[in-house]
């Protein structure tokens, strides 16, 4: 997050096909066997695959042993599969699934406060923008897409962070460092493991200077399946406008689970 008081403008565009004759089965279940294992919290037998992928199980195993070839899938003991970490396509998969799921409710959010409105999807070991609303106003906070967002110091990192299983957490930070942007950041680690304890409690993140001098921002997160966020939103505005703070923790908040659900359904 950045002040600045030019902004470009981005467009974001979506392409959807139908399934025509030219559409191959095989490669459709291969693709629905890859999101069971991405949406699953725990490996899956290939009893469980072949039931929930309504196939044979000789076709189920065979799709596998081909995806654990290419390196897709891991076949782990007791003959259990999960998906390989970081395989690109299902990450681009799911941040377009939640990209789109938000397109709505940023609107809404930016319409309300004419502030920007930023989307962030987490990756194997690290957390990026997918989608910004920028602000109307002269001098506003800015984001680009693609950039990598602090898992420390930015409300939107310090969301997707604290929804994190221990190792995953451990990983993410490491991945950045606890780099200090400001005076306020947070880099002592007990000091941090306290402020990602609050922000499960309290259900949002807010960044008070801690990414750049004159910047406050309030996210929550954005869950798929489970309790690990998959994503978060977020508010962001000049320190002089951060005023009526219920409301915007308020709105983010129904924001988030307004998208959650959508992905949840």
């Amino acid at each position: 997050m950045a002040m600045k008081d030019e902004r470009p403008a981005s467009n974001i565009s979506h392409a959807a096909g139908k399934p025509d004759r030219y559409f191959s089965r095989t490669i459709g279940n291969a693709l629905r066997i890859l999101e069971l294992l991405q949406q699953s919290r725990t490996p899956l037998s290939l009893a469980e695959i072949s039931r929930q992928a309504t196939l044979p199980k000789s076709s189920a195993f065979r799709i596998l042993r081909t995806l654990e070839i290419a390196t897709y899938v891991q076949r782990l003991d007791g003959e259990r599969f999960s998906i390989l970490p970081g395989t690109g396509f299902l990450l681009n998969q799911m941040v377009n699934k939640v990209v789109e799921a938000s397109q709505t409710w940023m609107k809404h959010l930016s319409q309300e406060f004419r502030e920007t409105i930023s989307l962030a999807c987490l990756h194997d070991n690290h957390i990026e923008v997918a989608a910004v609303i920028d602000s109307p106003q002269r001098v506003a906070m800015g984001n680009v897409i693609g950039d990598l967002i602090p898992p420390h110091a930015s409300s939107l990192g310090k969301c997707i962070t604290a929804y994190q299983p221990d190792v995953r957490r451990e990983r993410l930070l490491r991945s950045f460092s606890l780099a200090r942007f400001t005076p306020s950041t947070i880099v002592e680690e007990v000091a941090l493991s306290k402020e990602l304890d609050l922000v499960r409690m309290q259900g949002y993140a807010m960044d008070l200077e801690e990414s750049a001098l004159g910047g406050c921002c309030v996210s929550a997160p954005i869950f798929a399946k489970g309790s690990e966020a998959v994503a978060a939103i977020s508010i962001s505005m000049p320190k002089m406008r951060f005023t009526n703070q219920e409301r915007l923790i308020a709105a983010v908040n129904d924001a988030a689970k307004a998208i959650s659900g959508e992905l949840r359904s």
